[in-house]
């Protein structure tokens, strides 16, 4: 029983450690060019959703990526999109609607407040339960790191960006179809545009 818990435990680490990367989007927005950030986020885009076509119409090319990536992916995900396939939705969504620091702020807050929720929740959150206080808790906590990194690099007020990191954690917790992935970097991303501009 042990040993089950613990491979489903690392399976969701390696999984959250990928989405956490994800940093490296906004970072190059903000360090090297709005431009480029926007060319690769549609470039992961394209990748995920030729991946998706893909793995439907040959039933082999999914066996493959879970042979290849057994620990990437959730056990529902075999006949679900991906979650990486909504982050790319999300994200290039979010970077096209509110721009590089708004956009970059919000896909920040996807990238480190939603596998923070999974793994504290995880640790410290009610068994058994899929959204626990704990694991909001830990998307805040994030989120707010997050938006500490909005306000140095994208210029944004304290007020901005901490009220969309509180909208970021309701998302999460809320988790609207189709996948919080789409909707955490989009609702936080509105909210902070229509703070920017009423200011």
């Amino acid at each position: 029983m042990l040993q089950p818990m613990v491979q489903s435990l690392a399976m969701s680490s390696l999984r959250k450690l990928i989405h956490l990367a994800m940093a490296w989007l906004p970072a190059l927005g903000w360090l090297i060019s709005y431009q480029i950030e926007l060319a690769l986020a549609a470039l992961l885009l394209v990748a995920s959703l030729a991946v998706e076509v893909a793995r439907r119409r040959w039933q082999g090319v999914n066996r493959l990526l879970w042979r290849l990536l057994p620990s990437a992916f959730r056990s529902g995900e075999g006949r679900q999109v991906f979650g990486s396939t909504w982050f790319a939705v999300g994200a290039l969504g979010t970077l096209l609607l509110f721009g590089r620091d708004t956009g970059g702020t919000a896909v920040l807050f996807l990238a480190w407040g939603d596998p923070a929720a999974e793994l504290v929740g995880r640790r410290w959150g009610q068994p058994g339960r899929r959204k626990t206080l704990a694991g909001s808790l830990g998307c805040l906590l994030a989120c707010l790191l997050a938006a500490c990194v909005g306000m140095s690099l994208g210029g944004l007020s304290p007020v901005t960006t901490l009220t969309g990191a509180a909208v970021a954690t309701l998302a999460e917790r809320w988790s609207p179809p189709p996948d919080d992935n789409v909707w955490l970097p989009i609702l936080a991303g509105l909210v902070m545009w229509v703070i920017q501009r009423a200011m």
